[in-house]
């Protein structure tokens, strides 16, 4: 067996404590369940504790099945299925103390049709296989001695088995053919159904089946219903839902008394109801919803994981982890609906003033770039447009003010420019203070060993920037150093 070492990040402490520590250790058991070499869909197999139901999964199309063990737990699973004799293995999931882990488990169960004359009767209270932690491999094996002496039983059993089921097809063939011949459709079709197993490589039962439902489409009032019925149980019954599948199944028998199907299915659930314990099945759910949830955080879908942290708390109501997360998540798609908003409006005001500026209404045009600004700040768009704005409608105030100080977003700050300021301001610091139109400037000279360095604050009415040597800055880094 391969065993799959857990990892713990940091990350999980994030997480429920109770909702860890369940998850800490498991046993992950996959298998198949086959007739001969034939897989075998829709078997049962029923996983119980204490002679309680937790759980039950049903085979896939190619026989397949997966479920999760609990650590230090005895467990009983069943494989039963309608025609077959029924097979239990016991798995005892005890391991060292305080060890945790995650061990992937695999096996496949053969079960082979019950046919009269052959007592397979002790096989219902005896396990054919006894599953344990063997401590010094640490891993999960069969207890080989146990599963001998079972087998040795059982092929006793089988040593005419072969011959007693091609017996037993032929058999119930000629009866199901008998039943048809006189009229008798649902018990023709009862019959059809047990050879279809009894030998699954014979397609004349089915093709049979085939036809005397197409029969009873057309001649049995409600036996379209029917059909409904059975699937609607089917499908109730593979999620737990125990009762209302009995309830669907008795409505189906009102319709067609002597189905056997339905029949082996009531029988089957009322067995089942006493040992069932649902509260299991409603932790496995809540886990479900937990792990998908944070799944999707972990994708960005944040809508979706708050359905499913909700689908958690409607299982565990009050669940602390849950309510965090969803309160998180909320906080986090308003902050980006704000954001959305607010890049909307900012959006809405630059298409403005450009249809403005584009129409010559420079004034117009001018207070809505700053409506923009004040929305955003940092983008540079809207404060060159307005600096184009006041030279067209103050050009005179422009140039006035430029003879005292140049454009800083026109002059390049290159090395000719900085040995100007080096050669005409003093050595140390020289603080300038400029109110020009829609702005205000304070300019800082650095003077040190013959190299200059000029840094900018320049206040508009919808905000504050910094910049050195003409580069944009942070205002922490002008404050460091410009000593402000």
């Amino acid at each position: 067996m391969n065993r799959l070492l857990l990892i713990i990040f940091l990350l999980c402490m994030t997480l429920k404590p109770a909702f860890t520590q369940d998850m800490l250790g498991y046993v992950e058991v996959k298998g198949s369940v086959k007739d001969g070499l034939r897989p075998l869909p829709n078997a049962n197999v029923e996983i119980y504790a204490n002679n309680t139901l937790l759980k039950l999964e049903t085979t896939d199309i190619t026989g397949n099945f997966a479920f999760i063990l609990e650590l230090n737990r005895d467990y009983e699973i069943k494989f039963t299925r309608e025609f077959y004799v029924t097979k239990i293995i016991e798995f005892n999931t005890d391991v060292r103390q305080n060890e945790l882990g995650i061990w992937l488990f695999q096996f496949t169960v053969e079960l082979f049709p019950d046919i009269e004359g052959i007592d397979f009767s002790f096989l219902e209270k005896e396990p054919v296989g006894k599953i344990s932690y063997e401590f010094n491999y640490g891993e999960f094996e069969h207890d080989h001695q146990y599963t001998r002496k079972v087998h040795e039983r059982i092929k006793d059993l089988l040593e005419n088995y072969n011959s007693a089921r091609g017996d037993a097809y032929e058999k119930v063939v000629k009866r199901a053919d008998s039943l048809l011949k006189n009229g008798e459709q649902i018990n023709a079709i009862n019959a059809y159904r047990r050879a279809s197993i009894l030998d699954r490589s014979n397609d004349y039962p089915a093709e049979q089946m085939l036809k005397i439902d197409k029969d009873l489409k057309k001649s049995l009032k409600g036996y379209d219903r029917y059909i409904s019925l059975l699937q609607n149980a089917d499908s109730l019954f593979k999620h737990h839902r125990f009762r209302q599948a009995r309830f669907h199944y008795n409505l189906a028998l009102d319709i067609v008394e002597g189905s056997s199907y339905a029949r082996y299915k009531v029988k089957h659930i009322n067995q089942l109801l006493p040992v069932f314990d649902p509260s299991y099945i409603r932790l496995q759910q809540y886990r479900r919803f937990l792990a998908k949830a944070d799944q999707l955080v972990s994708e960005v879908k944040y809508r979706e994981a708050i359905d499913y942290y909700n689908k958690a708390l409607s299982i565990q109501k009050g669940d602390t982890y849950a309510l965090k997360q969803i309160s998180f998540l909320r906080s986090q798609l308003a902050r980006k609906q704000n954001q959305s908003d607010k890049h909307r409006k900012y959006q809405e005001y630059v298409d403005l003033a450009d249809r403005y500026f584009e129409g010559q209404a420079f004034s117009a045009a001018r207070v809505a770039y700053l409506k923009a600004l004040e929305i955003n700040p940092d983008q540079r768009y809207p404060q060159i447009q307005v600096e184009k704005i006041d030279r067209i409608l103050y050009p005179e105030k422009v140039k006035e003010n430029e003879k005292d100080f140049p454009s800083f977003t026109k002059v390049e700050r290159n090395d000719i420019f900085l040995n100007k300021l080096a050669r005409k301001y003093p050595n140390g610091k020289t603080v300038e203070y400029y109110d020009l139109p829609g702005k205000k400037i304070t300019r800082v000279i650095i003077v040190e060993n013959k190299l200059a360095s000029e840094y900018l604050e320049v206040r508009y009415d919808y905000g504050t920037f910094f910049f050195r040597n003409g580069q944009n800055i942070s205002r922490a880094i002008f404050i460091s150093e410009t000593n402000r």
